[in-house]
């Protein structure tokens, strides 16, 4: 073999971030994320909502701070997505239902450099 991985040889995981919100939010919605582990996946949504924290009603903040403060649940999470399964947390406020979720996905590995085209690439703008 030429170093290539073999045809039933399964793709690597990676993990994508996700924010949704169902209501009125004042508040822009984090940026999705890539990564390769379970454990940056699970820090982006705690950063997430703990950004969110300063803005929230007197109810939805402390339940979002025990949320934050369960490091046990935390590390549920991460196990969780190593077993291939997605995490979610959700939080209602009273304008908004916030739901953060991490989806572990396949990733197709980039090509090797030498097959790479130098010219004449296409690109797309937004």
């Amino acid at each position: 073999m030429s170093g290539r991985a073999g045809v039933n040889t399964p793709l690597p995981r990676a993990y994508w971030c996700h924010a949704d919100v169902d209501g009125t939010a004042a508040d822009p919605i984090p940026a999705d994320l890539l990564t390769t582990a379970p454990g940056p996946a699970v820090t982006w949504i705690r950063e997430s909502v703990r950004w969110l924290t300063p803005r929230l009603d007197r109810d939805a903040f402390h339940r979002a701070w025990a949320w934050l403060g369960d490091h046990r649940g935390a590390d549920v999470a991460v196990q969780t997505l190593r077993r291939g399964q997605p995490y979610a947390y959700e939080l209602d406020t009273s304008a908004a239902r916030w739901r953060w979720t991490a989806y572990p996905v396949s990733v197709l590995p980039p090509p090797p450099h030498h097959h790479l085209p130098t010219e004449n690439l296409v690109r797309s703008y937004e």
